[in-house]
């Protein structure tokens, strides 16, 4: 099995009725590979254990962001994250809406699960029925595709997606470029032999090596639109991300969950540009201000 779903009951009633169609019994499954630690794929990874005995299995990298995670939401109050927003160039008069997005997205994330199988590695075998799993970071630093030669298969987790775009943050962990490693794995993926792609959301698809391909311009139109309203003068995060065109919507109309999002991707650009010497960071009053260098 690949991916688990949301830690909720409709949930896992609704993964015991898919099951039933498909005339498989819970005890069939061996292995509950998740892709990345995210709770709408690893939530409910416990309760898949119990019902099935299946092992868990996750990448190393992504375990330890969990288990950071968990520990700083048990800990950090509201108050720290509104200084970690604030210093995004989050409004005074926006954060009770920022308030309510940590609220909700802290309590989402299982507790006390651990996994039986840590992956250590680029590729390596999973299961028995010879997949490999390939490190794909970019979206979360761990995240793994899987890989069915055989039959021509990659179950694409949120690496791929077709309709829609991957959402990238920065590092956690460090002060890794994720957008960059996201575009080095696009680029691991788009060579294999894949008849059909199989993600984590929306609907399978063929062309791998096209959607790939069209993933690759967007993220280079999009820090194009990074970099133009900073020509001219230092903006902060937040403020980039508001002139920046999102597919939600303007910024105007976005809730708080949409806006932070839009704040986090906007911050992953950046980095890439800081990287590549188009973007230099300065701090004044607690608030990150980023300006082009003219060389990009």
């Amino acid at each position: 099995m690949v991916d688990c779903g949301l830690k909720h009951r409709s949930c896992l009633e609704s993964l015991r009725q898919q099951l039933a169609i498909l005339n498989i019994s819970p005890r069939d499954i061996k292995w509950l590979l998740v892709t990345h630690f995210h709770p709408d794929h690893f939530g409910l990874a416990a309760e898949v254990r119990a019902i099935s005995g299946a092992q868990i299995i996750l990448h190393r990298l992504d375990w330890g962001v969990l288990q950071l995670i968990t520990k700083a939401a048990g800990g950090l109050t509201s108050e720290e994250f509104n200084r970690w927003v604030t210093s995004l160039g989050v409004l005074p008069h926006e954060l009770d809406g920022y308030d309510r997005v940590f609220e909700f997205g802290t309590a989402l994330f299982p507790a006390n699960v651990e996994p039986d199988l840590l992956l250590d590695g680029e590729d390596q075998p999973v299961g028995d029925e010879g997949l490999r799993a390939m490190l794909t970071p970019g979206h979360t630093p761990g995240h793994v595709c899987v890989y069915d030669g055989q039959n021509r298969l990659l179950f694409s987790g949120d690496h791929v997606l077709t309709g829609i775009t991957t959402h990238i943050t920065p590092g956690i962990l460090s002060d890794d470029d994720q957008l960059g490693r996201y575009l080095e794995s696009l680029h691991k993926v788009q060579s294999l032999d894949v008849q059909m792609v199989l993600p984590a959301h929306e609907n399978p698809f063929a062309g791998l090596s096209q959607r790939v391909g069209q993933l690759v311009e967007h993220h280079e139109i999009r820090l194009h639109q990074v970099l133009a309203p900073i020509r001219l003068s230092a903006l902060s995060a937040r403020d980039i991300a508001s002139q920046v065109e999102w597919v939600v919507g303007l910024w105007e109309q976005m809730d708080g969950i949409n806006r932070l999002l839009a704040i986090q991707e906007t911050m992953a650009h950046l980095r890439l540009l800081q990287g590549r010497g188009d973007v230099i960071a300065t701090q004044m009053d607690g608030v990150s201000l980023y300006r082009a260098t003219g060389e990009g």
